[in-house]
C-alpha cells in the first residue's frame, strides 16, 4: 500500500480553505473499495472551489486540482465538526465554535469519575485560552446512540477555531452502567483510548 503522503494522488481541503497532505488513516480510507451505493464512500471534490451539500469547502481533492497559488502543507492538525465525538487521546484537533455557553458530554457510560481530567481550548487566531468549568448538573442523555453524561461547561466569548488540548487523561474513568462504589474495583472502566467527548 502506497503511504508516501507527498506522492499520494489526493490531498485534503480543510474548512478554512487550507490544503494539507493526508495521514496514513486517510490514505487507507481512500484505498478501501466501496460499493457505489455505500454511504460511507469518501466525498471527493471535482475542483478546489466545489462546495459540499452543507455549503462547506472541505473534502478530498486530487492533487492536480489544487490551485497553483495554494501551498500543500504538512500538518498534524485535524478539524472536527461541532457536536461530533472527539477522542480524548487524539491530539491536535481543532473545532470551530461560535459565541455562547456549551455543554461537554463524555460518551460511553453513565457512571463517570472526572477528578483532574480537563482540557483547554486555544483560539488559533488570538491565542486566548479557554478553560471549561465543572458542572454540578451531571445530566444523563444519549448522544450518537451512546450513553452520555454532562461533565463540564464552556463559555466561548469569541467565534473562532479552537485547538483542543486534553489533560490528565487517566483521571477520567467511565463505566457503562452506574455501579456502587464497592463494585468499581471489580469492574474495569472503559479504556481511555475508547473514550470520547462531544461539545453541544
Amino acid at each position: 500500500m502506497n503511504k508516501n503522503k507527498e506522492k499520494f494522488e489526493y490531498v485534503y481541503v480543510e474548512k478554512d480553505g487550507t490544503v494539507r497532505e493526508l495521514d496514513n488513516q486517510e490514505i487507507e480510507y481512500l484505498q478501501t473499495e466501496f460499493k457505489p451505493s455505500d454511504g460511507a464512500r469518501p466525498y471527493i471534490k471535482s475542483n478546489y472551489d466545489q462546495l459540499a451539500s452543507d455549503k462547506k469547502i472541505s473534502g478530498f481533492l486530487h492533487r492536480n486540482q489544487v490551485p497553483k497559488n495554494i501551498e500543500i502543507i504538512k500538518t498534524e492538525i485535524r478539524y472536527v465538526e461541532f457536536g461530533f465525538p472527539i477522542n480524548i487521546c487524539d491530539s491536535n484537533r481543532v473545532i470551530e465554535l461560535h459565541v455562547g455557553i456549551f455543554s461537554v458530554y463524555v460518551l460511553g457510560g453513565w457512571d463517570v469519575v472526572v477528578e483532574d481530567f480537563t482540557f483547554t481550548l486555544t483560539n488559533i487566531k488570538t491565542g486566548q485560552i479557554i478553560n471549561p468549568r465543572d458542572t454540578q448538573w451531571r445530566i444523563q442523555s444519549y448522544e450518537f446512540g451512546d450513553l452520555a453524561k454532562k461533565i463540564k461547561v464552556i463559555d466561548i466569548p469569541e467565534r473562532g477555531n479552537y485547538l483542543i488540548n486534553f489533560k490528565n487523561l487517566d483521571s477520567l474513568k467511565v463505566w457503562k452502567a452506574r455501579l456502587p462504589l464497592i463494585f468499581r474495583i471489580f469492574k474495569k472502566p472503559i479504556e481511555k483510548q475508547n473514550i470520547a467527548i462531544t461539545i453541544v
